[in-house]
């Protein structure tokens, strides 16, 4: 496998396409597939976090045909005018070599970067230089919902070229500066076309996916005189209305005061007619729902998620919380899996399993889909909260009462961690147990006790476990009970 089929497939499997490597789940994710092609996980995770901080040659020879973004000249401006260069290890570096190093920098750069000397004579070279913000920084793997936002934008952009420039389904040649500026007018977002177009030179993986994206949608929805909105005055008027509703606390809703916005609903882009303009949205959550489906079935409001879709893959689309589509349980629980060497387990249902586990070392506790149904998707610790509430049920503890708990080696909890691994896991002795546990990172005692406490709440509760399954899957794939319709194109 290459780097760029290695990048493709981790784009892939993240949550929304574009992995950052800030994000904890996201290096989990990168590991797991690295182990699976027995590859060393440690070191290569190393040289992309190197790769992502430091002025590498192709990081420096970036846009150098561009003259306004070109970094080689922004670098040799900095020599010029004697200002300190940080290092990606820390502290600065003034440049007193300037004539050898601007020609050098030039010419041919050396894989090794150029030699820059101080008037100390400590000799370093450019790729010991750290990617700042006027280098590029933040728009890289740690960028994350920099590209978010743009890459969004761009999908709105694509739409409103295919609907309104090109009238027909878009390919790389649309995607291009004097249509861009023909379709500002049909789009209201949070991105400019410079941002645009250098987010789709630096992520070329996303030119394909975003046509494949444009091109289904306009394949689904009839030109109704659309207006694509990300990030918008009408996007935030849907938005508030959920939260309003949130506020009056119904007696059940009450329950999901703590659910995120995009489990009520994760659309990335709409589409939008004049009709939904300034419309007063109700304040009922009932009601609120009704009228985005009603909406959606004139084709007035089309709510859209986006995932990055593969090379060789075609898009997929999927409609989530249809009205006219009973949402009962459809997944019944059938046991679970774990080993004592494992830093957590698997809920195991018809289909698929529910990787429960922490996604941040000691904390972030959280459960992961894996099967055809919310693949990837997840439930965290507050979620998973929510979902026992309304069944009436006990809460989970919070991570953080649990962490300083084995940290302090609390008796309480400590006899509850036995009780657990010995019914769960493996019949074992108190005196293997206590070498077992003192052996063992603080990670994998507050992995497996969370993860354990989940479980013995299904297995105790089996008149009620497939429906606490069931809303974890609802929950996972943003198609909880509260949730309102939209469409997913992966």
């Amino acid at each position: 496998m290459t780097l760029d089929e290695l990048l493709l497939e981790w784009s892939y499997r993240s949550e929304k396409g574009y992995p950052s490597l800030d994000s904890p789940s996201d290096i989990s994710l990168l590991k797991q597939i690295l182990n699976e092609l027995n590859l060393p996980s440690d070191n290569i995770l190393r040289n992309l976090q190197e790769m992502a901080t430091n002025l590498s040659k192709s990081e420096l020879e970036k846009y150098k045909d561009d003259p306004s973004k070109d970094r080689i000249s922004i670098l040799i401006k900095k020599i010029e005018n004697d200002e300190p260069l940080e290092l990606k290890n820390g502290g600065t570096f003034i440049v007193v070599n300037k004539e050898d190093a601007i020609n050098d920098l030039r010419g041919d750069i050396p894989v090794s970067g150029v030699e820059l000397i101080d008037k100390e004579g400590n000799t370093i070279t450019t790729s010991k230089l750290k990617k700042t913000t006027e280098f590029g920084a933040g728009s890289g793997a740690g960028g994350g919902s920099v590209d978010t936002r743009i890459m969004e934008s761009a999908h709105c952009y694509g739409c409103a070229i295919a609907y309104n420039i090109v009238n027909r389904k878009i390919t790389r040649d649309d995607l291009i500066r004097e249509n861009f500026d023909q379709a500002s007018s049909y789009v209201d977002v949070d991105a400019s076309i410079d941002e645009i177009e250098e987010f789709l030179e630096r992520k070329p993986l996303w030119y394909e996916s975003t046509i494949k994206s444009v091109n289904k949608i306009y394949e689904l929805f009839s030109n109704k005189s659309y207006k694509f909105h990300r990030g918008s005055e009408q996007v935030e008027r849907i938005y508030n209305a959920w939260k309003e509703s949130l506020e009056r606390k119904e007696k059940k809703l009450a329950q999901y005061q703590t659910m995120k916005d995009d489990k009520w609903n994760p659309s990335d882009i709409w589409l939008m007619t004049d009709k939904v303009t300034d419309f007063d949205w109700s304040g009922n959550l009932e009601v609120l729902n009704g009228e985005i489906s009603q909406f959606y079935e004139d084709e007035d409001l089309i709510g859209v998620s986006l995932k990055m879709i593969g090379k060789n893959s075609e898009a997929k689309v999927k409609v989530f919380n249809d009205p006219g589509i009973p949402p009962g349980n459809v997944y019944e629980y059938e046991g679970y899996k774990t080993t004592s060497k494992s830093s957590g387990l698997e809920i195991l249902y018809t289909g698929g399993s529910i990787t429960c586990r922490n996604f941040d070392v000691i904390k972030g506790w959280s459960t992961e889909i894996k099967g055809k149904a919310a693949q990837g998707g997840k439930c965290g610790h507050t979620g998973v909260n929510d979902i026992l509430k309304i069944n009436n049920i006990a809460q989970l503890p919070l991570s953080k009462d649990i962490i300083v708990a084995f940290k302090e080696n609390d008796q309480e909890h400590y006899n509850k961690f036995y009780y657990l691994y010995d019914r769960f896991i493996e019949n074992i002795d108190k005196e293997s147990f206590k070498e077992k546990y003192d052996e063992s990172k603080l990670s994998w005692k507050t992995g497996n006790y969370m993860g354990l406490e989940f479980l013995e709440r299904l297995e105790d509760n089996e008149d009620k476990r497939n429906e606490i399954l069931n809303d974890v899957m609802r929950y996972a794939s943003s198609a909880t009970k509260f949730s309102s319709q939209f469409i997913k194109i992966s």
